[in-house]
């Protein structure tokens, strides 16, 4: 395992208030790194951020990316692999019915497209645009894309795969026009900024007047986080430096001046987090035999709770925030 170095951060950074620890004890999912992080939530009832304690600072972080799972790929037996993979698709394709029936289905195409079916194509920004998969969706419906990351090498394919302009680093960093976009999407990137609130004004200061903000972010008070502990996967340090929870979001939102028009929670793609989440409490790997069922138990775990956000609200695994920069701006 490598090593990481973390520093303790006793207050919230967002509002200077103390905080309760709620977790203790959580590794590196991955397994690359030595340590354990906990998490504090902030006792300010305006804020209510959860936030890692403790956490590397902004100049040790590039070592919890280097062998991170979306900028590598593991090594492993290709045939089991093969035949999981396989499994996976026959599940979800014996699953469809019932998800059609039940609305999984249209919910999971509704953050496909980060919620822009319905909207206009307009210019579009993507903030941690990734391997950029998104963007090219979007791009082929006549949108016309931009993408901001960290990570230069993925920019750097971004652009040569898909012909997507992109730009490298911190939003604030990249000194775009102000009043330059329609919709800005943020897919699971604000757990990841030492500074969320000041990415979201400038969110605000980039985007056209009446310009629409979609974020999707792991979901502090979900189902599964309540289930797992330490083990959830939405923790994910110490990567995830803050975590929200619909209540809290809505409001950081707010504060950085935009108008909130939806706030909930969904279940969509909740199976791979419990899928990995029940992989992280085991010791031992599991068997083919014991994958395949686990797979199983995961889609039912996300239609489960699916259905139990009908009676208990903002549960599911992932929190949705839609909101407006008001059509008129003073200053």
């Amino acid at each position: 395992m490598d090593s990481i170095t973390s520093e303790p951060r006793p207050l919230c950074d967002l509002c200077g208030s103390k905080g309760e620890l709620v977790q203790s004890g959580i590794a590196d999912p991955d397994g690359n790194l030595a340590g354990t992080w906990g998490f504090q939530r902030c006792s300010n009832p305006e804020c209510g951020v959860y936030w890692l304690d403790p956490a590397p600072p902004p100049h040790e972080l590039w070592k919890a990316y280097a062998t991170y799972h979306t900028h590598t790929r593991k090594s492993g037996h290709r045939l089991a692999k093969s035949t999981l993979s396989l499994a996976h698709r026959l599940i979800r394709l014996g699953l469809l019915p019932l998800w059609v029936a039940n609305g999984l289905k249209r919910e999971a195409d509704y953050l496909r497209f980060m919620t822009l079916s319905r909207e206009p194509a307009g210019s579009l920004l993507d903030v941690g645009c990734g391997g950029g998969r998104f963007l090219n969706r979007m791009k082929k419906r006549g949108w016309q894309v931009e993408g901001t990351d960290f990570d230069e090498q993925a920019t750097r394919k971004v652009t040569s795969r898909y012909g997507i302009r992109t730009h490298v680093g911190d939003l604030s960093q990249c000194a775009l026009p102000a009043d330059s976009f329609d919709v800005i999407t943020m897919s699971q990137t604000i757990e990841h900024l030492y500074d969320p609130q000041a990415t979201l004004r400038e969110c605000l200061r980039i985007l056209k007047p009446g310009g629409l903000l979609v974020m999707t972010t792991p979901n502090a008070l979900s189902l599964g986080a309540t289930e797992f502990g330490a083990f959830w996967r939405g923790w994910e340090a110490p990567r995830h430096l803050h975590l929200f929870t619909v209540e809290s979001l809505q409001k950081l939102t707010r504060r950085a001046g935009f108008d909130v028009a939806e706030a909930s929670t969904y279940s969509a793609g909740a199976a791979v987090v419990y899928r990995v989440s029940r992989g992280n409490q085991q010791s031992s790997p599991f068997s083919w035999l014991n994958e395949l069922k686990l797979l199983i138990w995961s889609y039912d775990k996300e239609l489960q709770e699916y259905h139990t956000q009908a009676i208990q609200p903002h549960t599911g695994q992932n929190v949705l925030i839609r909101a407006r920069k008001p059509a008129l701006q003073n200053g």
